[in-house]
């Protein structure tokens, strides 16, 4: 990571990815409407692609949460020594 870049921002997704994902659930919910005519489909699609990217975000969080307990671990650790 580049030193002028801020930790948070690093594990936030790009502005690309965000718009390319509404796209792809915009027209998943279209097709499943127009031409399968099945809705709840489309729904059903679209939730599991939000509930896939929570997941990814859940897991990086998790990571960060992780690297700060073994920074605090590891600055105890060098006080104590």
């Amino acid at each position: 990571m580049p030193a002028d870049e801020s930790p948070t921002r690093a594990y936030e997704p790009s502005t690309g990815l965000r718009v390319a994902l509404g796209v792809l659930a915009l027209v998943v919910v279209l097709y499943s409407v127009v031409v399968a005519t099945r809705p709840l489909l489309g729904v059903a699609i679209v939730v599991w692609l939000f509930g896939a990217y929570l997941l990814w975000r859940f897991f990086r969080l998790a990571a960060r949460f992780v690297r700060a307990v073994e920074r605090i671990a590891d600055a105890m650790e060098a006080r104590e020594s």
